[in-house]
């Protein structure tokens, strides 16, 4: 009989296992209270507007447009939330509904 070495069979195992914890270990976590603000139906209005009235601003550069809406957000959020939300979680939503809109 063959006698199978544990050497020979590493180089199939690894990617397999590497797969089975790679995957577990890169779901995308966001911290509780984003995801909170994720959830809320007036948050993400207001960042939806503010990404689409920078759509309107054609003869801005990228980064004017990011800095006008990040900033109009911003403002807006803290009168609807008050002044805890850091600089941030306000980016993170706008990212996520400009990469929302470029999915679909």
């Amino acid at each position: 009989m063959n006698k199978i070495n544990v050497w020979q069979i590493v180089p199939f195992v690894l990617p397999v296992l590497s797969y089975i914890f790679g995957k577990s270990k890169n779901k995308l976590s966001v911290p509780k209270p984003i995801g909170d603000l994720m959830k809320d139906d007036e948050v993400m209005k207001v960042i939806i507007q503010g990404v689409q009235s920078a759509a309107d601003l054609s003869d801005k550069s990228d980064d004017e447009k990011r800095e006008y809406v990040r900033s109009w957000a911003k403002s807006e959020l803290f009168k609807l939330l008050g002044e805890w939300l850091p600089d941030s979680a306000v980016n993170f939503l706008i990212e996520k509904i400009i990469v929302g809109q470029k999915a679909s």
